[in-house]
């Protein structure tokens, strides 16, 4: 079979699939960073005797025209589409790409999935990725991710405001026009299934191979606790978290809170708001804000951690918290926050991430028992291993493209 992969994939995860001589990361644009699972079902569908093409956007292609450029390997070939870098301001004499509802991306992605020669489109995310994805005319899977209203609803600046509410009306065109949808939890499958007009399947996110080989190495005499998030806004509910770690330190005064992804590198936008909002300097003491990483650096840090807090208010699986699982990591999280709880499976301890000494006391617990952080983390990295490999991953997704095929083709009479 031949599959088309629509989403956001960073050529940096893909690149050693092409040839020699075309997988050299100084020539390929960047693409999408932010997704590595994309990568693994990609390898996993190789694996499995497929052929992939992979299409995604990049900013730093001239926008000229939506022409996509193509690499290639073995039965696996990649597109890059130009994105405009804006959304709302000017691209040139070319408008914000959500001005026009990305209708410039969308035409480059159209184009680059009808040159693949797929015999199916498999795209991710319900905006400009699966409305190309639909109007290709291919049998077709969409994956949707997260709930765009939700995240609408939650914005306090006006333009991030009317940019998510359009991005949200995106995904409901998608979700009334899709024929065959999955999504990555069975939180999401209740909050699709009422906007769709057909059935959510569920297919979690996968786990690559290397993560359930990295070996738990926390490091001694230091207590560590990890959090990684994207991003600083409201469904992180991070100062609750920065509030229980400054009272876990009363406790544990050489713990440290070691803080990874984007808006938490040092002078960031994170530090910024613990330096104005965090009563005396003492709160500031044991914070590490380290930034943007690798997601290979970030799992080696999940390794050699004592505890993950996640204090996310919302989830539609939660990677985050299913990787540090996989590498023997016990996590802290809340026990209404969408799809944690069914991904954690009770290998660690799920509070009222609202209260900070809920999450405190959870902290606490933990750090005070190393024995019952090896069998937690042991638990969960064997049960991360069951439900959520990549090979059984690519297996659910393989009788979705069966079924899709099947509709689409024309019946014979008898």
């Amino acid at each position: 079979m031949h599959i088309a992969i629509v989403g956001p994939i960073a050529t940096a995860q893909v690149g050693h699939l092409l040839a020699e001589g075309e997988s050299t990361l100084d020539v390929l644009p960047v693409g999408y960073v932010g997704a590595p699972f994309l990568a693994t079902l990609i390898e996993a569908l190789l694996a499995r005797g497929h052929t992939v093409s992979a299409i995604t956007t990049s900013v730093g292609m001239p926008l000229r025209n939506d022409a996509p450029r193509w690499w290639h390997g073995e039965r696996f070939h990649l597109a890059c589409c130009p994105m405009r870098p804006r959304a709302w301001p000017f691209n040139g004499w070319r408008p914000g790409r959500i001005v026009d509802l990305y209708a410039f991306e969308r035409a480059g992605l159209l184009r680059a999935i009808r040159a693949s020669g797929a015999d199916l489109v498999h795209a991710h995310w319900a905006g400009e990725f699966a409305l190309a994805a639909l109007r290709s005319g291919l049998p077709h899977v969409i994956t949707s991710h997260d709930l765009p209203a939700q995240v609408a609803r939650l914005q306090r600046g006006q333009r991030q405001a009317a940019y998510r509410w359009l991005r949200a009306g995106m995904a409901w065109r998608v979700m009334r026009q899709a024929r065959r949808l999955t999504t990555v939890s069975p939180h999401m499958v209740a909050q699709l299934e009422p906007q769709s007009r057909v059935p959510v399947a569920l297919v979690p996110n996968p786990l690559p191979a290397w993560v359930f080989e990295q070996p738990a190495q926390p490091e001694p005499g230091r207590q560590r606790v990890l959090m990684v998030n994207q991003g600083f806004g409201p469904l992180k509910n991070l100062p609750p978290a920065w509030r229980a770690f400054a009272e876990t330190r009363v406790k544990h005064p050489d713990a440290e809170l070691v803080m990874l992804g984007q808006d938490f590198e040092p002078g960031g936008l994170a530090e910024a708001w613990c330096k104005a909002n965090l009563q005396g300097a003492e709160a500031m003491v044991g914070l590490r804000f380290i930034g943007p990483v690798s997601h290979r650096e970030a799992i080696a840090w999940m390794a050699r951690s004592d505890v993950l807090l996640h204090p996310s208010l919302q989830e539609s699986f939660g990677m985050v918290v299913a990787e540090a699982l996989a590498v023997g990591l016990p996590v802290v999280a809340g026990r209404a926050s969408g799809a944690v709880p069914w991904v954690l499976g009770g290998h660690g301890r799920l509070v009222d991430v609202s209260q900070a000494q809920a999450m405190a006391d959870a902290l606490r617990g933990l750090l005070d028992n190393p024995s019952l952080r090896r069998q937690l983390g042991q638990a969960g990295r064997e049960d991360m291993a069951r439900r959520f490999n990549a090979a059984e991953v690519a297996r659910l997704y393989e009788l979705e493209y069966t079924a899709a095929l099947a509709e689409a083709a024309p019946a014979h009479p008898d």
